[in-house]
């Protein structure tokens, strides 16, 4: 199986840096670890947001696109899950 390359928005980037130090090495841990090997395990999602993929970590969720030609996990946010789906 194909590792896929990571590609992280400015705003997701700006988020995940103003996180407490023990989510952030989590997120950063998931995003090495799971969405890089198998970004299929995450929840796809409906409506607006339709095409795109949550997976959740602790509190927070990471909304990512798959560009499957590519082998490319776009992250597009990374927020508190109150906050995320708005």
């Amino acid at each position: 199986m194909s590792k896929y390359s990571i590609n992280i928005s400015p705003g997701a980037k700006k988020h995940i840096d103003s996180l407490p130090i023990n989510i952030k090495s989590k997120i950063d841990r998931v995003i090495v670890d799971i969405l890089a090997n198998s970004p299929y395990l995450g929840k796809p999602l409906k409506g607006d947001l339709k095409g795109r993929y949550s997976y959740r970590v602790a509190d927070y969720r990471i909304i990512y696109s798959i560009l499957k030609r590519e082998l490319i996990v776009w992250i597009i946010k990374v927020m508190h899950r109150r906050e995320v789906y708005r």
